[in-house]
C-alpha cells in the first residue's frame, strides 16, 4: 500500500511538471510581432509609435517600433461583466454596457471596463440583452453540453453522447471548438411548439463550412448547412437557398424562429431583417436536440441560445421595415428606445409614447444597417467577446485609449479581463530573416542580432528586430541564442593536429585539447582556449584519442517531419521518432501536442506570421526548434557489449571499476587508468597493470556513480587539495552562460571582456579562458547552461541483477 502511495505522488508531481511551461505562460504578457516573435513581459507605456516594454530577458527597457508589433497578449484571466446589454456597430464592435441616458443621436452608456461613453445611435447594428427569462439552453460555453447536466426539458444526455465531444476543447472564453474535420457535438432538446434559436458560427481560415441540425436523425430534421459558396436550408426534399458565401466571410450570426401548429419557419440576420420564410416545415421528433457538424478545417460556436416563444410572439404580425423594441414576453413596440432620468420608453415616428421597463427589453432591431469595413488602427479583444476599436492616442500598463468610430469621444478601455490588444499594422510581415539570428525560451522566440560590446557589463546585448538601441541580458531566465550562419566560420578554431583530444567534463564541457600527464588527483592538458594547465579528475568524464572517431554530440538541426491525416511524425536526428498533433487557433495562432511513444511529453504555443499558414510542414518544423535544443540530444543507446562492460559482478559491488577503456578496434577493458606520460597509460585491470600506447585506444570514460556518497566526499576532498589560482575564500558567485563552439567545443564560463576577436572570460573550473568570437555558434542563459549533459552520461557501473531464489526449496 505504502509502495502505490508513493507511486501515486510520483505520478502527480510527473503531471504537475508537464503542465508547468503552459501555466507559466497563461501567467505572462507578451508581446508579439508581425513575424511571429514573441517576448513576455510588461506594458510600460506607447507614445509616439514607440512602445515601451519590460521583460524578464533584459536589464534595459525595450523600446520598439509600433509598425513591428502585431499585438500585445494578456493573461488568460477572465472577468465576469454585470452589464445588461451587448451592442454591436456596424464596424464589427461588440460592447456590454448598460443604458443610462439618450438623446435622438446618441445613447449614454456605463460600463466598468469602458467608464461612462456616449454611443452614436447611427453606429448601432444590434442590441440585445445578455439575459432573458425564456432561454432554454446556452451552448456557448463546453461545459454546458457535458453529459451530466440535465436541461430545462429535464432530458439526461445519452452517456454515448460524452464520446462525441472528445474533439472539442475550448477557447480562452469558454466556447466550444474543434480542429478536427467531420467532429460533430450533440445537446438534447425536446423542441416545444414555438421556439427561437440565436447562433453564431465562425472559422478562422476561410468561411466556416457546418451542419447545424434540429436533431441527429439528418434526413427528418431540419439542417441548416453550408453548401461550397451557398448557405441552404434543408429537411428531406425540401430545400431553399439563404444566401452566397462570399470568400472573405469568417462566421455566421442567425436567429432561427419556429412555430409548429403553423409549420413556419423564418430565418433573420443578426441585425433582425428577414433571410428567409418557409412553410410545411414539420417538427423534429427523433433524437431531437441541437446538432452541429464539422465540414471545414476549424469551427468555432461563438454563440447558441435556445428560447421557447411566447404567446405574443406566435399571434402577431411583423412589420421587419420598420425599427422596433422587443420585449422578453414577445410584444413588439415600434419606434426608437429611450432612457431619461431612470425611465424608459420607446417613441414611435408619429409620436406615441409607450412606458416599458429598460430591464425587460429582449433586443432593439434597426432595419437596414449593414456592416462596414473602415481601417482599424487598433482592437482590443476582451475574453467574454468584446471588442473595441479604434487609433490609439494613448497607452500605459493600465489602459489604452482609443477614438473609436462609435463614440463621440475616445473611450479609456482598462485591460480588466482583455485577451489582446490587436495593432493593424501595415507592413509586410515576411520580411527577410537571413541575416538575423534567433533567441529561444521556454514559451517563444525572438529574432535580432547578438552584440558582442566591451562597453557594457554584460558584455553580450541583444537587439531585436525594430528595437530602437541593444538590451543587456540578465541571465536570470533559460534561453538560446543561435547564431546566423553567415556570423559562424565554418573552419576549425584551432590546429587539430597540435590539439587532438578532447576532454569531456561531467557538466558536459567539450574542450580541445593535448593531453600531457594523468594522475589519480589531476589531468595535465595544453588547450587553444586555456590557460590552465591542469584540473582535478573529478571533473573529468571522458577523454578521447581518435579525432576521426570521437563520440560526437548529433545536433537535432534539420529533422525530419512527416505531415499528413491527423498525426504527424517528427524523425530526429538523434534517432527519436516522436508524433506530433498541429492545432490551429485564432487569429494565427498555432499549438502543437508532442507526443512520445504515445505519452504527452510537451506542447508550445506560437503565432505564425500573417494571420495563418497553411503548410503542416512549415508549422512543424518551427515548433520543433521551440521545443528542441539542437544540442539537447538523446545520448545513443548503449550496445550489449557497451552494458555487459558497464554491469558490475556481485564480487565486485564493493569496489567497482572507476573506468572504461575503449580500444580503435572496439574492444573494452574495465578497471582504473593510473598514468599518462605522453604516449603511454598504464591502466590497471583484474589486478593487472598494462601499458598502452595511446594511438590503440579510441577514448577512455569514467563510470564511476556519481550519487554514491562516498566518491562524493572523497571528490570533495580532492578539489579542495587541488593547487587554485583564485582560493575558495576569493572567489565570486560566476554568472556563467554555456558556450558552444562550431566542430564540437562547448565550455562554460563567465565572460569578461572583448579583445579584438576573442572573447575573454573566466571558468569556476579552469581558471582564465579566450575564445574566438567567429567560432561561437550558440550560446545559453540561466539554467541551460548548468543542466547540459555529457555524451556519456549513461555509461555509470549499475550492479547485475539479484538471482531469484525459489522460496520452496
Amino acid at each position: 500500500m505504502r509502495k502505490c502511495k508513493i507511486q501515486n505522488v510520483i505520478i502527480l508531481i510527473m503531471f504537475i511538471g508537464l503542465w508547468m511551461p503552459t501555466t507559466v505562460m497563461a501567467q505572462e504578457t507578451f508581446l508579439r510581432w508581425n513575424n511571429g516573435d514573441s517576448l513576455p513581459g510588461k506594458l510600460i507605456q506607447g507614445e509616439h509609435d514607440l512602445i515601451r516594454w519590460a521583460s524578464p530577458f533584459f536589464s534595459d527597457e525595450l523600446v520598439i517600433d509600433a509598425t513591428e508589433i502585431n499585438a500585445i497578449v494578456f493573461p488568460q484571466i477572465p472577468v465576469d461583466a454585470t452589464e445588461t446589454f451587448r451592442i454591436g456597430t456596424v464596424m464589427g464592435d461588440s460592447i456590454i454596457a448598460d443604458i443610462i441616458g439618450s438623446d435622438d443621436s446618441t445613447l449614454l452608456c456605463k460600463s466598468e471596463r469602458l467608464g461612462e461613453f456616449r454611443l452614436k445611435r447611427s453606429a448601432i447594428y444590434s442590441w440585445e440583452n445578455r439575459e432573458h427569462s425564456r432561454l432554454l439552453f446556452d451552448g456557448a460555453h463546453l461545459s454546458s453540453w457535458s453529459v451530466n447536466n440535465k436541461n430545462r426539458n429535464n432530458i439526461r444526455q445519452d452517456p454515448a453522447n460524452k464520446l462525441q465531444h472528445k474533439d472539442w476543447n475550448t477557447d480562452r472564453a469558454g466556447h466550444p471548438q474543434t480542429n478536427k474535420q467531420k467532429s460533430n457535438i450533440f445537446y438534447p432538446i425536446k423542441w416545444p411548439e414555438g421556439f427561437e434559436i440565436d447562433f453564431e458560427i465562425s472559422s478562422t481560415l476561410r468561411p466556416p463550412g457546418f451542419v447545424f441540425s434540429l436533431g441527429k436523425n439528418l434526413y427528418e430534421a431540419l439542417r441548416i448547412e453550408t453548401w461550397v459558396n451557398e448557405l441552404v436550408v434543408v429537411q428531406g426534399t425540401l430545400f431553399e437557398s439563404v444566401m452566397k458565401i462570399e470568400p472573405d466571410r469568417r462566421s455566421f450570426r442567425l436567429r432561427l424562429a419556429y412555430d409548429q401548429p403553423s409549420q413556419l419557419l423564418k430565418l433573420f440576420d443578426q441585425n433582425g431583417n428577414l433571410l428567409l420564410e418557409l412553410n410545411d416545415v414539420e417538427q423534429t421528433i427523433e433524437s431531437a436536440g441541437v446538432y452541429v457538424y464539422n465540414r471545414g478545417n476549424d469551427l468555432k460556436i461563438q454563440r447558441l441560445r435556445v428560447y421557447s416563444q411566447s404567446e405574443f410572439a406566435k399571434n402577431q404580425q411583423i412589420d421587419f421595415t420598420k425599427p422596433r423594441v422587443h420585449m422578453m414576453n414577445g410584444e413588439v413596440h415600434y419606434g426608437q428606445l429611450y432612457v431619461d432620468n431612470g425611465t424608459t420608453y420607446v417613441r414611435s415616428y408619429d409620436g406615441l409614447i409607450s412606458d416599458i421597463n429598460l430591464q425587460d427589453v429582449d433586443r432593439v432591431i434597426i432595419p437596414g444597417m449593414e456592416k462596414t469595413v473602415i481601417d482599424k488602427h487598433a482592437a482590443l479583444t476582451y475574453i467574454d467577446g468584446t471588442i473595441i476599436s479604434g487609433k490609439i492616442e494613448r497607452l500605459n500598463s493600465e489602459s489604452v485609449v482609443l477614438n473609436t468610430a462609435f463614440a463621440t469621444e475616445p473611450v479609456s478601455c482598462s485591460y480588466e479581463g482583455v485577451e489582446r490588444l490587436r495593432f493593424n499594422t501595415k507592413v509586410n510581415t515576411k520580411r527577410d530573416t537571413k541575416d538575423y539570428d534567433k533567441m529561444f525560451f521556454q514559451t517563444g522566440s525572438l529574432k535580432g542580432n547578438v552584440i558582442f560590446d566591451n562597453n557594457d557589463p554584460s558584455l553580450i546585448r541583444w537587439k531585436p528586430v525594430g528595437g530602437m538601441v541593444p538590451l543587456s541580458l540578465t541571465n536570470l531566465r533559460s534561453l538560446r541564442i543561435q547564431r546566423n550562419n553567415k556570423d559562424v566560420s565554418r573552419l576549425q578554431s584551432f590546429d587539430i593536429k597540435k590539439f587532438p583530444h578532447l576532454l569531456h567534463l561531467k557538466n558536459g564541457e567539450v574542450l580541445p585539447c593535448k593531453i600531457v600527464s594523468y594522475d589519480k588527483t589531476n589531468i595535465g592538458f595544453e588547450s587553444p582556449f586555456l590557460n590552465a594547465t591542469t584540473i582535478n579528475t573529478s571533473f573529468v568524464k571522458g577523454l578521447e584519442f581518435t579525432r576521426g572517431k570521437t563520440h560526437g554530440r548529433k545536433e537535432n538541426r534539420n529533422p525530419i517531419t512527416i505531415t499528413g491525416g491527423d498525426k504527424h511524425r517528427i524523425i530526429l536526428e538523434d534517432g527519436r521518432i516522436i508524433e506530433a498533433d498541429i492545432l490551429r487557433e485564432k487569429e494565427g495562432e498555432v499549438n502543437i501536442v508532442i507526443n512520445e511513444n504515445k505519452v504527452m511529453a510537451g506542447n508550445v504555443k506560437f503565432f505564425i506570421a500573417g494571420g495563418g499558414i497553411e503548410n503542416d510542414a512549415e508549422i512543424l518544423k518551427h515548433g520543433v526548434e521551440l521545443l528542441f535544443d539542437p544540442l539537447e540530444t538523446k545520448p545513443d543507446k548503449l550496445d550489449k557489449k557497451l552494458e555487459r562492460a558497464l554491469t558490475v559482478p556481485r564480487f565486485s559491488r564493493e569496489n567497482p571499476p572507476k573506468h572504461l577503456l575503449i580500444a580503435n578496434n572496439g574492444d573494452i577493458k574495465r578497471g582504473t587508468l593510473l598514468d599518462f606520460n605522453g604516449q603511454t597509460i598504464q591502466f590497471e585491470s583484474k589486478l593487472n597493470i598494462a601499458t598502452i600506447p595511446i594511438n590503440r585506444i579510441a577514448r577512455i570514460v569514467d563510470i564511476s556513480d556519481e550519487n554514491d556518497e562516498q566518491l562524493k566526499k572523497q571528490n570533495q576532498q580532492d578539489i579542495v587539495k587541488q593547487d587554485d589560482p583564485l582560493p575558495n575564500k576569493e572567489r565570486k558567485p560566476l554568472s556563467e552562460i554555456r558556450f558552444a563552439l562550431i566542430h564540437n567545443p562547448i565550455l562554460i564560463f563567465e565572460p569578461n571582456k572583448v579583445k579584438g576577436e576573442r572573447l575573454l572570460g573566466t571558468s569556476a573550473i579552469y581558471g582564465d579562458i579566450s575564445v574566438p568570437l567567429q567560432s561561437i555558434q550558440y550560446i545559453h542563459f540561466g539554467e541551460k547552461a548548468k543542466s547540459f549533459k555529457s555524451v556519456f552520461e549513461d555509461w555509470v557501473v549499475r550492479p547485475a541483477k539479484e538471482p531469484q531464489l525459489n522460496a520452496d526449496r
